[in-house]
């Protein structure tokens, strides 16, 4: 509903380098089928940490009574990184799409492929949240 505030996490994977990620999420639903929020995506493994953190829009598409829609999402902030990389720190340009998966009025569920841009920190990487829980607070 409009006004209310979605807190979620997602946990999966960082492509491009290998690393396993946490994504942590904060928004805002500004209306049924468009939220505003906050990003954080982090990559961890023995070699080094890759972080971004983010500002967001999400779109939902499809029937609202459907079980099943599609969403789309993208973002801009900052990536940050172990010494590993080229850079320490840099820009972060998120371009994503996903389904969710409604469970219940308070719980949503879903999976999405996040492209992101990073300069010069490291070019192009994907992310993958292989599950994203939503609850509203």
């Amino acid at each position: 509903m409009k006004g209310d505030w979605l807190g979620g996490g997602g946990f999966g994977l960082m492509l491009g380098p290998g690393l396993v990620m946490l994504s942590p999420q904060l928004e805002y639903v500004y209306k049924p089928d468009l939220t505003f929020g906050s990003l954080v995506q982090m990559g961890f493994a023995g070699e080094g940490v890759l972080m971004t953190v983010s500002g967001t829009c999400r779109a939902i598409y499809g029937d609202e009574t459907s079980k099943l829609r599609p969403t789309f999402e993208g973002g801009l902030g900052l990536a940050m990184a172990s010494s590993l990389y080229s850079s320490n720190v840099g820009v972060h340009i998120l371009a994503a799409g996903g389904v969710d998966y409604v469970y219940d009025k308070n719980l949503t569920l879903g999976s999405m492929i996040r492209l992101n841009f990073a300069p010069p920190l490291k070019s192009m990487f994907l992310t993958w949240p292989m599950i994203i829980a939503r609850y509203k607070l």
